[in-house]
């Protein structure tokens, strides 16, 4: 039998969703794969006087998963959503004891948080705890998908077998209804959605100085981050956004700076798919992505927006894009648009699976 794991209960209790989550989840259903339910329970404690609990409900969750595995048969396959969302440690042993039992792994990447972290802006135990997991529970795996030829370089760093890593080239966005068309030109304003707060989107602070038009949508706006070139449309959840998403162009950036990538959000775009990049191409919307993204590649590639090492080429680079090389962009991201849609890139993995 094929499963995949969900931590929490039927009752959604300690369940955390997110939309790349819930798409996955989805098409793992669509491809007649099973739930299967491990109560582990959430247990990170931000207070430092109860960092002490944490340690308890690692120790509890442990438990939580060797019980619910023991009811598995040799021969099953268990699919799962990395990172484990309730922490536990030495998970990497349980999955160890059940695949000497026949059983088999698999881990769908969301993020690794060893390249996402920066070991200079967190916690010396935060870190050690994920470079643990990424790499200890990471090689327990039959198969991983991950996102991209980078973060599989980093993965065989690790001591992961490369034959077993499958890319899965660029997150899907499922839709169920069709969002509204917009009439966009290249002189449009460039949308940036997501988180809009100063610890994630510092560089926000100084795009007032571009000669550049923005519309913003997301939580965390700040009223320093106003300009005369930058419009707040407003927070929406992931399916009305794109109802909403007006503008030429969709921005992928992180970090502190326009000049340059700074920071573990910034430079994790080496090695990551962002979701928002497959919500702009869902929308039909072209994309800038810095240069050394590791989705640059894939963008320029297939023609579906533009890369930039900084953000003061941005207007440089739209005004050299004739109208007529705008409207091909657009139509070749259409193709990509519906295979986003169906989810068609994971789909595409799971196959490649034996």
């Amino acid at each position: 039998m094929k499963y995949y794991i969900v931590e929490g209960t039927p009752d959604g209790a300690y369940n955390a969703a997110t939309k790349a989550r819930e798409d996955v989840e989805k098409i793992l259903v669509n491809q007649g794969i099973e739930k299967f339910y491990i109560p582990s329970i959430y247990g990170v404690q931000k207070n430092k006087l109860l960092k002490w609990k944490q340690f308890f409900v690692y120790r509890k969750n442990k438990k939580i998963w060797d019980k619910a595995l023991s009811s598995l048969n040799s021969g099953d396959v268990l699919y799962l959503q990395y990172p484990i969302l309730n922490a536990t440690t030495k998970v990497a042993d349980v999955i160890k004891k059940y695949r000497e039992k026949g059983i088999k792994f698999v881990a769908i990447i969301h993020d690794m948080d060893s390249l996402r972290i920066n070991k200079e802006e967190s916690s010396s135990m935060l870190y050690k705890r994920v470079c643990y997991e990424d790499k200890y529970v990471l090689n327990e795996m039959d198969y991983i998908i991950c996102h991209n030829s980078s973060m599989k370089k980093e993965l065989v760093k690790l001591g992961n077998d490369p034959k077993n890593l499958i890319e899965l080239k660029i997150f899907d966005y499922l839709l169920d209804f069709e969002p509204k068309k917009f009439k966009r030109t290249k002189n449009d304003p460039v949308i940036i959605a997501g988180n809009l707060s100063p610890d994630k989107a510092k560089y926000l602070s100084d795009i007032k100085k571009l000669n550049v038009k923005f519309n913003l949508f997301g939580v965390g706006f700040n009223d320093q981050v106003a300009g005369k070139n930058i419009t707040y449309k407003g927070k929406f959840k992931p399916d009305e956004l794109l109802n909403h998403l007006e503008g030429g162009f969709g921005l992928v950036w992180d970090g502190k700076s326009i000049d340059t990538i700074e920071g573990g959000f910034g430079n994790y775009l080496r090695y990551n798919n962002p979701h928002k990049v497959s919500l702009y191409l869902t929308a039909g919307i072209p994309v800038i992505v810095w240069k050394e993204s590791a989705l640059a590649d894939y963008i320029e590639k297939n023609h579906l927006g533009i890369a930039v090492n900084n953000l003061n080429e941005i207007e440089k680079k739209i005004n050299n894009l004739s109208d007529k090389e705008y409207n091909e962009i657009c139509d070749n991201i259409k193709a990509v648009s519906k295979k986003l849609k169906n989810g068609e890139f994971l789909k595409e993995a799971l196959n490649k699976i034996k």
